[in-house]
């Protein structure tokens, strides 16, 4: 769509009005990070074992969004939705979430520089948790 302003053509697909780039992933729905948190070396091999599960569906997300950028760069907000049938706390899965997004290169670092709003919500999510990273202006 393009918008004519006297004789200038300005292109709706450009910056600056080009839609914010969008990265979707879905992931296994997280641990609670009551269960990460304290020196618990059960908890580590459920991390280690979530990032396992993870890891393929990763590179799944990663083919089906052609054309959408693999690391953000500007600052972001993340939508984490829940599946339904999780019973996780909301606030309990972002951290390991978050330090996900690090270690895969979706984000550079999960400081309020780089992410300046999380929304946690339940719905649809069909491996347990669908992430939605939303370049900032």
């Amino acid at each position: 769509m393009t918008l004519q302003l006297s004789d200038a053509v300005v292109s709706t697909v450009d910056a600056p009005f080009a839609p914010p780039p969008v990265i979707v992933l879905d992931l296994p729905a997280p641990i609670s990070v009551n269960k990460l948190r304290r020196v618990d070396w059960l908890g580590n091999r459920r991390s280690k074992t979530w990032r396992i599960k993870a890891e393929p569906l990763v590179h799944w997300s990663h083919s089906k969004r052609r054309g959408q950028p693999k690391c953000m760069t500007t600052p972001a907000e993340i939508l984490i939705v829940l599946a339904d049938r999780c019973n996780l706390d909301p606030d309990n899965g972002i951290k390991m979430i978050l330090d996900y997004l690090v270690l895969i290169e979706v984000i550079q670092d999960d400081s309020k520089r780089f992410v300046r709003r999380v929304i946690v919500e339940y719905g649809d999510a069909p491996e347990g948790c669908r992430v939605h990273v939303r370049g900032l202006a």
